[in-house]
């Protein structure tokens, strides 16, 4: 989101939000708002973001608060904000700064103007309330003179910009400025323009250098004056649209959906993709960066359960490669069995103090002549006897690694399967129910706080129609999928699975009487294969049969079934296709 991107979000608010009033606000993740506003008798929902990952600016219809208790940062502008009117929307020098301008009155009634600030400047993004005055009241992340020598971000502080590095307005810039102000120095072109100017991307001057036909490597200063004029042209082009509020946002993808850019008019340097016009900005933006920072606050919140799980996984394979050598070395058992029978056998021909005795191997079917090593302070008997407790001890090794190894395999495919239900939290809820069945299967502590009451999910399983509009469902753990096989789906629907491996269990619900076609079985194929850990493979094998022919392993892990008269289709999972099947 840069500048221009930024002042065409700015335009569409002050339309639509300009003497709204300030109705709710809520703190959906750690560094994320949502304000209700309540304007020409309807409601908006305003999202300002300021994490790290995707920080933004825009009106929402999907995004939804599930924090039951307010951070402290909410609860200040609660007190300060709830009521207000918003009186102006501004963006300073084309920075991406976007600054609310609140009349609000104080606990005694009187007017009290505050500034609510979004900066939008990647891992130094920021929400800063501040007075009329610029006394900082508080911020969403606090920077101390430890994080930063430039400039605090404290209560009681002043509110000052982050330093611009000398940069140009480019809303002010004028064409003598432009062209003595880009040859300057000898950097790329589409460097040298956004290092002179405010609020441009390395994605807007590109264009600008594909409008005016220049090699945005070319060097600044090697410019023709006509190619810079043709090149001050084509960036003027842009900006007068920007101050004449000519935006056309548009979203590039490819792949069917799979956005790879957006804008706030057509860009040439992405002519070859397929594109699609939305009708505002909000849209735009909502459209391509929801589902990527639910992932990205799923992933923060989940962070130390894979790092746990990865733990355990390390162990288990450590320990499986004992067992396993362990395993190998007994395969000498049956031979020592032999030289223990051999030297029981052939005693009498044994001599007190021999090291070593040769005989024919009666045991082997080629009868060949066998050495076998004797301790020579040892009768043969003894030596019989030293040959058969080696034996025994390995057989009795080998039963137990092989019982081992069969207890880590399923610890690994448990674990894994856990791995893949990390990938397919969607809420609050679906973060406890997983971290809940890791406590009671013994992976991870309970925590000592006082116990909520568990909310029920009202979304446990992720839902899907077929082209034929029937129901598939997915577990999104193993809790879930142990439920959705075992209790929800009913006796003829289809039940998928990758086969011999992690994923989640995938019910298509068929009707009484309804022949399932081929289409919707590969179209569940292909959700079993997506909700698995064949995610990024091709020609992944899926085994469906019917549930009745799915069975629970007696005191086995959550998710782990048995099965039998199945059928395996191949699919390579695609997420456009995954996508269309979605339910709201």
């Amino acid at each position: 989101m840069d500048g221009i991107i930024l002042s065409n979000i700015i335009h569409e608010l002050k339309l639509q939000l300009i003497g709204g009033k300030i109705e709710k606000i809520y703190q959906p993740q750690k560094e994320e708002l949502l304000v209700t506003i309540r304007n020409n008798r309807k409601n908006y929902k305003l999202l300002l973001n300021a994490n790290s990952q995707y920080p933004r600016l825009h009106l929402t219809n999907l995004s939804k608060n599930e924090s039951n208790t307010p951070p402290m940062f909410c609860m200040l502008l609660r007190k300060h904000l709830i009521g207000g009117k918003i009186v102006d929307i501004t963006q300073p020098n084309f920075e991406r700064i976007a600054q609310f301008y609140i009349e609000a009155k104080n606990e005694l009634g009187d007017k009290e103007d505050k500034v609510l600030i979004l900066e939008i400047m990647g891992r130094h993004s920021n929400l800063i309330l501040t007075k009329e005055n610029g006394t900082i009241l508080d911020s969403i992340k606090h920077i101390s003179f430890d994080k930063s020598q430039v400039r605090q971000i404290l209560p009681n502080n002043m509110y000052v910009y982050p330093p611009n590095q000398s940069k140009l307005n480019p809303l002010l810039t004028t064409r003598e400025e432009f062209l003595s102000a880009i040859p300057a120095k000898s950097s790329q072109i589409y460097k040298r323009l956004y290092e002179t100017y405010n609020g441009l991307s390395p994605l807007v001057t590109n264009e600008i250098c594909a409008q005016a036909n220049i090699e945005q490597n070319k060097a600044a200063d090697t410019l023709t004056s006509d190619e810079l004029a043709s090149l001050y042209n084509c960036f003027n082009g842009i900006i007068t649209n920007v101050k004449d509020s000519n935006y056309t946002p548009i979203v590039y993808h490819e792949n069917g959906n799979q956005p790879i850019a957006y804008y706030m008019c057509e860009l040439k340097t992405h002519g070859m993709y397929d594109n699609t016009e939305f009708a505002n900005m909000s849209e735009v933006i909502e459209h391509v960066t929801h589902n990527k920072n639910q992932r990205f606050n799923i992933s923060q919140k989940t962070a130390d359960i894979k790092k746990m799980i990865m733990t355990f996984i390390d162990r288990a394979v450590r320990k499986q490669a004992l067992q396993q050598k362990a395993l190998d070395s007994s395969d000498k058992s049956e031979l020592y069995k032999i030289y223990g029978e051999l030297i029981t056998s052939y005693s009498y021909e044994i001599n007190a103090g021999d090291t070593e005795f040769k005989c024919i191997n009666y045991y082997s079917e080629q009868q060949e002549e066998i050495v076998i090593p004797l301790n020579k302070d040892k009768t043969p008997i003894e030596n019989a006897q030293t040959y058969f407790k080696q034996y025994t001890k390995l057989k009795r090794t080998a039963v137990a690694a092989a019982e081992q190894l069969d207890i880590i395999k399923e610890d690994l495919d448990y674990l894994n399967s856990v791995l893949v239900s990390l990938d397919m939290l969607e809420s609050e809820t679906d973060i406890m129910e997983l971290r809940q069945e890791l406590v009671d299967m013994g992976y991870l502590k309970k925590r000592a706080k006082v116990a909520k009451k568990a909310v029920k999910n009202q979304k446990p399983y992720l839902h899907f129609k077929t082209t034929s509009a029937l129901d598939i469902y997915v577990g999104k753990n193993n809790f879930q999928n142990d439920a959705l096989t075992m209790k929800f789906a009913k006796p003829n629907d289809i039940w998928l699975h990758i086969k011999d491996g992690p994923g989640s269990h995938v019910i298509i619900k068929v009707p009484h009487q309804h022949e399932i076609t081929e289409q919707d079985l590969y179209e569940g194929a292909m959700l079993a294969a997506y909700y698995s850990s064949a995610k990024q493979s091709s020609h992944v094998p899926i085994d469906y049969t019917a549930k009745k022919n799915v069975k629970k392993i007696p005191n086995a892990k959550p998710g782990m079934v048995i099965y039998n008269n199945f059928k395996t289709i191949s699919v390579t999972p695609t997420e456009v296709l995954v996508r269309s099947l979605e339910c709201e």
